[in-house]
């Protein structure tokens, strides 16, 4: 197939652009917006951005750790009534997506509840003692709270001496193996 040249438009081809003059010129920037793409998909880049974000797999605790972690809780319990100031690491299960993240939380305790095996903060928080990897008291009692995800508070031993006579004498351990999934 040949192209012919046509004259279908030569009588129009040489005037002037038309000027409206009921309505205003249209910018630049609005005459381009008409043109972008649109989300034809919505949500799908915010699908996309969750598909994308890591989570950490829940640790399991050897026999030696669950036990180690296990003392130094009941000596942290033993003196609860002085609302020790402790840094506690834990994981924190994602509610979106299989996982989680780890934070270690620096704040006053106020209680260890353990009828519904939950520690409780200063802040408000509630922490389930099943999801502790490390707990130990600390020296810092400027009220600085520092809670953040894998800062270094985490692993070491507590802080302080031999433990009063008001330790837990129970022996069920407080940290126990009570998830079935990781």
């Amino acid at each position: 197939m040949t192209l012919t040249p046509t004259h279908r438009y030569d009588d129009i081809i040489e005037l002037p652009h038309h000027v409206s003059y009921t309505r205003p010129r249209m910018s630049a920037h609005n005459r381009a917006a008409q043109f972008m793409p649109f989300a034809a998909l919505n949500g799908y880049d915010a699908i996309i951005m969750e598909t994308a974000r890591q989570t950490q797999r829940r640790v399991e605790l050897d026999v030696d750790a669950r036990q180690s972690l296990d003392e130094r809780l009941r000596r942290i319990a033993g003196h609860e009534q002085d609302h020790p100031r402790i840094a506690v690491t834990f994981f924190m299960p994602d509610p979106r997506k299989d996982g989680g993240v780890y934070v270690t939380v620096t704040d006053e305790l106020r209680r260890i509840d353990q009828a519904h095996r939950l520690l409780r903060l200063g802040n408000g928080q509630t922490v389930p003692l099943g999801d502790i990897i490390d707990i130990r008291e600390t020296a810092d009692a400027d009220g600085a709270d520092g809670n953040a995800a894998g800062d270094d508070t985490a692993g070491g031993d507590v802080a302080g001496g031999d433990v009063a006579d008001g330790m837990m004498h129970d022996a069920r351990p407080m940290i126990t193996r009570d998830r079935q999934r990781l």
